[in-house]
């Protein structure tokens, strides 16, 4: 059964030799490219002498060879462009100090198949369940490890501890 073996595997390898060895003798006629190509002018593809373009800007063009504009006219032109208006001042919230609250745990009750979150707001316990309140904190919903709390309009997930 061995000699069988040998016998099929020195024929396998074989045919993979002759297959490379007749790949690399073959010789294909490849087209040669003698034409030259053209390579076309970049300053000839547009005509940058005929383009134009007018500006209506209050400042002098520093590359012009016509004299500044006078200080009155920009003066008076930049008083028309003074005309807008700023934004309303944004309200910034307070931060909230989120260390002083700890979730360290649920029960899960059998009978009622509802979840209470054991809850420490500022050193005190609460029993909360989804939708509930103590202390200005609303637990809104269980994530797996993590519940979904709002505390002083502010909503942030919190890990058990």
């Amino acid at each position: 059964m061995i000699y069988l073996l040998i016998v099929c595997v020195a024929g396998v390898w074989g045919i993979i030799f002759s297959k490379i060895y007749s790949g690399l003798n073959t010789e294909e006629d490849f087209p040669v490219l003698t034409g030259k190509n053209k390579k076309v002018d970049y300053f000839n593809l547009t005509d940058h002498i005929s383009d134009t373009f007018d500006r209506a800007t209050p400042y002098r063009d520093p590359f012009s060879v016509e004299e500044a504009i006078p200080e009155e006219k920009v003066s008076q032109e930049i008083r028309a462009y003074s005309g807008i208006v700023p934004a309303m001042p944004v309200s910034i919230k307070p931060a909230v100090n989120w260390s002083l609250i700890k979730y360290s745990g649920y029960i899960n009750n059998p009978m009622s198949k509802q979840k209470v979150a054991i809850m420490y707001i500022n050193g005190k316990e609460a029993m909360l369940s989804e939708g509930q309140s103590a202390e200005g904190l609303k637990l809104i919903r269980f994530a797996g490890d993590s519940v979904k709390v709002s505390y002083q309009q502010a909503t942030k997930y919190i890990l058990i501890k």
